[in-house]
Order: C-alpha cells, then structure tokens, then sequence
C-alpha cells in the first residue's frame, strides 16, 4: 500500500489545498516524504551552512538556549530532519561529503589539513550545474575552506577571501557572516535571471566564540551568542532574498557541517569524539513555494544525502552515491549513516574513531566499543552494548565492510613522495596500520587540557614553564602534533635552533602525511641558520597541499640569497592567492624597496593598508615596520616613528619594528630612546636570541656600553 506521503504527491496537483494539509499529519512519524514528482528545473539553488551548530540548541529542534528567530522562521516554511547526522566533525571532509554525496573514505579527505580534494575526479552539485550550463558560487566565511583545497575548481566563483595570519589557530582565521552574506546576496541577484547554485558558508557559532555585544548580552552561553549572530546575519541575507523575490521561488536547504562538545564528553570543541552532540545538526529544505512546509521527518538521515536530493530537485544528473540517497526517496528500513573521525589518529597519535546510526542505537567503534541509545538517552550516557551484544556484532559487521586506510604520500602524490624519501622522511610507514593499538580517545582526552595550559602560559610570557610542559606532554603522547608543533615554535622562538629542528624532524617522521606544515617550519629554521639550499627543499615539500605559504617562504629565500627577481616572482605567486593577497602585497612592497625603489615601495605599502581598512582584514606582519622603514629612508623620520610603534603595538613578538625605531631615535640622537627600544624588545620576547639582538642592533648603532648589557 502506498504511504500516505506517496498518496499526497500524486494528487498534489488536484488537490493543492486539501494536501498541503494533509502533509502536515501523514509526513510525520518518520517516514520519509516520498519525492519522485519533486522536480523544480527552473528554480535557483542555495545551501546554507552554518558551521559546527548543534541541532539541540535550536527550538525547531527541540533545543534552547540561542534566539535564532530567523533559523525558526525557516524551518517553519521548510520539510525539517528531526535526525541528520554528519559524517565527520570536520570541516573540510564534512562539506565535501555535503557537495558529493560521497563519505570521507570516499573522497578521500580525511582531515581539515594534510588532503587536497580531487574536483575533476568527484563529481559535485555546483560541477553538475556547471554542465548544465548554469552558474554555480559559493562565498565561505573560514580559511579552513580555502579554494586551493582543491574545492574551489568544483565552483564557477568561489569567494575565500580571509587573509591567512602566520601562527594563528586554523579555527581563527574567519570573517564576518555579515559581510559573507553580503558578498553571497550580491552574486544571487546578479545571477538570478536563471537557475543557479549557490553555497554560502557561515563561521560564527565556531571556537573561539567572541560574538558582538549586542547578540552576547542576552545569550545563555558564549556558544549561543555566536548562534544569535548567525542567525542575525541569515536574516539579512534572507531578507534580501525576498525583497529581490528570489526566496519564494528557490530551494533553499540550510544545515550544518558538525556540532560541538561543549564538554559534554570531556571535549570542549570538535574533530576527537563522535558523540551525538558532534554528529547530528539541523537540516531543513524549503522547497519553492514552501511546498510541504511543516513536514517533519524523524528516521536517520546524513548530510551526504543533501547532493542527490539537489540534483534531483534540480532535474540534473545524479552523482555516483553509494552511500548516500534523495532525502525525499522512500524509507530504507534498516538504513545506517556512517560517521568518522581520522582526527585522532592523525593529529593526536591515537585510535581513530568511526560510528553507524541506524534507527534509535548509535555505535562508536573504538579500542572500547560503545553503544547508545539515543532515543532514551539522548546524552549519550549509558553504554548498553553488554545488554545489546547482537546488534553491537552487527554494526561491527557493517563497519568491517568500509575501509579504514589512510593514505600516505605514496598514494597520494609521487613527486612529493619522492621529496621525503630522498630527506628520510618515510620510513617505515604503513597505510594499511589501524589504530587498534593507539590510545582510545577516552581516555587520552586530559591531554588536550592539560596542552592549552601549556599554551596559555605561553600567551602569558611563561615561555620556560611552557616548554617544560610541552616537552613532558609529547613525551607521553609523542602523536600530540599542535603540542609538538607549539614546542617547536616555542624553542625557535627562544632561538634554540638545533632543538627546534629536532623537534620538527620527528614530527614529520612520525607523519608524513603533515609534510606540508611541519617542512615549512624547518625551512623557517634553516633560513635562520642560513642553510638555504635545505630550507628551498623543505619549502618545495607544501607547494602542492599549501602554495601560497610555500611561495613566500621561498620569497624568503630568494630574498636572502640576493635574488631579487626570484623574490618578486614568488612574491607575486603569493599575492594570487586571495587568502594571501595582503601578506604577498607586503612581501613585494620589501622586495621593491630592497632594489631601492622607496617611493614605489612605499606607495605599494600604503595601498595595502587601505585595502586592509577597505576589507576590515586584521593588520599584517611587518607592513607599518616596511612603511617606518621607507619613510626614514626618504629623510621623513618624524612620520617614521609613529609607523614603527604601530608595528609594536600590533606584533610586539616581531623584533623588527623595535629596530626600526631604535635606529630612527639614535639617529635623532636620542640614545636612552633607543636602548630603551631594545629592552622592551627583551622584556616582550625574552630569550638569549632576543639578546643577540639587541646585542648586534646596539653594535651596529655606534652604543658598545649599550650593547655591552646584553652580552
């Protein structure tokens, strides 16, 4: 007998109104609204993501705690999924999975860094719209979507434009929702003539969570007021839809990527853990002319089924998607959604973590097993697989099918495998080892505590207490890579070269599959000892997964090699980037003014700074130091010594802006300026290679007696 769903789309057409009724009693239940006649070939497409947002905060979903009036307006025009699931709480591998219909196994991106996504090998919902003949855009909020993950080429526009900063956390490097908005609702209207697809992507609700004023004042929690500013910036953008008249006619789908922890199993963020509050997120579906509004959908359902369901829609041809199926497809009973997480196995050194949901259990495969159910115990609190061994056995069953490979350079490039072996960088590893014998994430999670104290006595100037701990940490958990990786930094910093190598050698060693970054850190360390020739191999390693970073490192060199023409070509390849646009513009300015051009150099500095006031982009290292530094080469020192206290106030850990103003003050003969210059630069970034130079700066500025105090 056909579902009463099933009954309701062949009628719809006779009997609009009594059916639109009717959906509102027989799509529920569970059952899924049945879509084989859903067909809007003419309509515009949009995905909204709102990044890392927990479903149980929102009061379409039963949650509490955000004011989303925007989010509950939707969802009332809209079919809502009482039970989507993510497929790994990452980024990256989560909107991927999104665009594709394909799990992370799948597409072969397992990680937020480390992977580059294959466009012309999987095909996507925007590739789809692209043969068709209609544009596709997408306008993200995070550098941690970067175009040049490979996921921009799926895309006929693609707008990433957040300027990386050197050292700052993946998670931080973000823009504003409004002004992504802004930039997605401009596209829109000057494509709307057709059908189109569009993705715009939202950061707000992610770490840290520093929302304006006026949305955290009400807000229950930091989390929350991240979420009311989301969904003010939705609003906007929804606001402008309707105004232009392009929502009443569109599909408009809006989800989110993955949850957060909040705590809630000792994890603060997301990527380590697969529990409930990780995996499942809003999802709803505004169909044109808010057909079906109100339906409710309560079977299990992943994200990846988001791109069958557009293609259909949309009337295009569908996506190889063996896991994945139109959300509007009949019920599949028995149907599992996959989950994953590599996190821990690649970034922390311990055992990966992979999960199935089918009906009301959860099963997480772990070194210890666990088993919820979550209808009952929606926490996620009580492990019921010693009451339920069968069906624990049989998602094991399930789960053996998939692979759980990891891929090493090998396989995934053989000119950059190349590169490692021949520095020794890969011996001995194995794509086909599993993290049955690591750390179950469980109950390893202190770690990650005890680390941001580590991290936070650093932030505090207590470098010496930091490394100690941060030693002691990689010693118990030598796979903790940010641990590692902040060591590192932390001994160069100190000038401690020879450690800070060792330590960037073992890590890559222990993971080649993070070459990328940890090669562009010995290539910073060997440009201090002045060893190019290896710092140039180890850059080349991150031109492939991280060109922008690789190019102005090999900026660098150039530039220390008296190469200035090379200099400018790979300062230039820098500026290409957009997310580099501003470090590479600086790059070229000091390029430029090392050939002696200071007037060119100094007006390519000065139309940086007003793009980053145009943009409202954070300031960029050593830009107001290059601007002092030009202005007292063309004898205009007293416009000179305010740019260089800038570049103090807004690096203080960058000696070069202290050098720069104790040069001009000695030169105005304002000596005790000068030494005072030096010793701030000291106290700020205590160290022996802070003293070496101030050492080497007072010697060079004719002060031996000053100098003399750093020895």
């Amino acid at each position: 007998m056909p579902s009463p769903c099933r009954s309701f789309s062949r009628y719809v057409k006779l009997r609009a109104i009594l059916l639109v009724v009717l959906s509102l009693a027989a799509c529920r239940g569970g059952e899924q609204p049945a879509g084989e006649q859903l067909h809007f070939p003419d309509a515009p497409v949009i995905l909204i993501s709102i990044d890392t947002l927990r479903a149980d905060h929102l009061a379409p979903f039963g949650g509490s705690g955000a004011v989303t009036p925007a989010i509950d307006a939707l969802a009332g025009e809209s079919v809502v999924f009482d039970n989507a699931w993510s497929h790994a709480p990452l980024t990256l591998p989560a909107h991927l999975s999104i665009l594709t219909g394909r799990m992370p196994f799948e597409h072969g991106v397992r990680s937020n860094i480390g992977y580059a996504f294959d466009a012309a090998r999987f095909p996507s919902v925007p590739g789809r719209f692209r043969q068709a003949g209609r544009p596709s855009g997408a306008a993200i909020s995070a550098y941690v979507l970067r175009g040049s993950t490979g996921i921009g080429e799926a895309f006929d526009f693609y707008d990433d434009a957040i300027e990386n900063q050197p050292g700052a956390p993946l998670g931080a490097l973000q823009r504003s929702g409004f002004r992504t908005a802004a930039i997605a609702a401009n596209w829109i209207e000057q494509n709307s003539q057709g059908p189109f697809f569009f993705m715009l992507h939202l950061f707000e609700p992610h770490a840290p969570y520093e929302a304006p004023e006026r949305f955290a004042a009400g807000a229950a929690t930091p989390y929350d007021g991240e979420i009311a500013a989301a969904d003010a910036a939705l609003g906007e953008f929804l606001g402008r839809l309707k105004r232009t008249g392009i929502y009443d006619r569109a599909v408009i789908v809006l989800l989110s990527d993955h949850g957060e922890g909040l705590g809630d199993h000792g994890e603060d963020e997301h990527g380590i853990f697969l529990y409930r509050e990780a995996l499942r997120v809003p999802l709803m579906v505004k169909l044109p002319g808010g057909e079906r509004r109100g339906a409710r959908v309560s079977d299990p359902v992943g994200i990846a089924d988001v791109a069958p369901t557009l293609l259909a829609l949309a009337g295009l041809e569908p996506v190889e998607t063996p896991h994945a199926r139109s959300l509007f497809a009949s019920a599949e009973p028995g149907r599992s959604v996959y989950a994953e997480t590599m996190y821990p196995r690649i970034h922390l050194g311990w055992s990966e973590l992979r999960s199935l949901t089918s009906g009301a259990l959860h099963y997480i495969e772990a070194p210890r097993a666990e088993l919820y159910d979550y209808r009952s115990d929606p926490g996620e609190r009580n492990n019921i697989l010693a009451e339920q061994r069968r069906e624990a056995a049989a998602f094991r069953e399930r789960l053996a099918e998939i692979p759980v490979e990891l891929a090493v350079p090998e396989a995934v490039d053989p000119e950059e495998a190349a590169r490692l072996q021949a520095l020794g960088y890969l011996g001995g590893v194995s794509s086909k080892a599993t993290g049955s014998d690591l750390p179950d994430p469980k109950d390893a999670i202190g770690a990650i505590a005890e680390m941001k104290t580590a991290f936070a006595m650093a932030a505090g100037g207590r470098t010496g207490e930091a490394i100690a701990m941060l030693r002691e940490i990689v010693a118990r958990h030598p796979g903790l890579t940010d641990a590692r990786s902040r060591l590192g930094m932390l001994l160069e910093e100190t000038g401690d070269l020879p450690a800070a190598e060792r330590v960037f050698q073992e890590a890559l060693r222990a993971e080649p599959r993070l070459a990328h970054e940890y090669a562009l850190s010995l290539a910073s360390i060997y440009v201090k000892q002045g060893r190019l020739d290896d710092a140039q191999k180890h850059a080349e390693l991150a031109l492939r997964l991280n060109p922008a970073t690789a190019h102005q490192t090999l900026t660098r060199i150039a530039i220390e090699r008296g190469d200035l023409e090379a200099a400018r070509q790979h300062a230039e390849r820098v500026r290409a980037y957009p997310t580099h646009r501003l470090v590479g513009s600086v790059l070229l300015a000091e390029v430029t003014g090392m050939s002696g051009k200071f007037a060119e150099a100094l007006a390519l500095v000065e139309q940086t700074r007003r793009e980053i006031e145009a943009s409202g982009a954070p300031p960029v290292e050593s830009l107001d130091y290059l601007r002092g530094d030009y202005l007292a080469r063309m004898d205009r020192l007293e416009e000179a010594i305010p740019a260089f206290r800038s570049e103090i106030a807004n690096f203080p850990r960058n000696p070069r802006g202290y050098i720069g103003l104790a040069t001009v003050l000695r030169v105005r003969g304002d000596l005790n300026g000068a030494r005072a210059a030096i010793a701030e630069m000291v106290r700020v970034n205590p160290g022996p290679e802070s003293r070496r130079i101030a050492r080497f700066t007072l010697e060079q500025l004719d002060d031996p007696e000053g100098a003399a105090r750093w020895r």
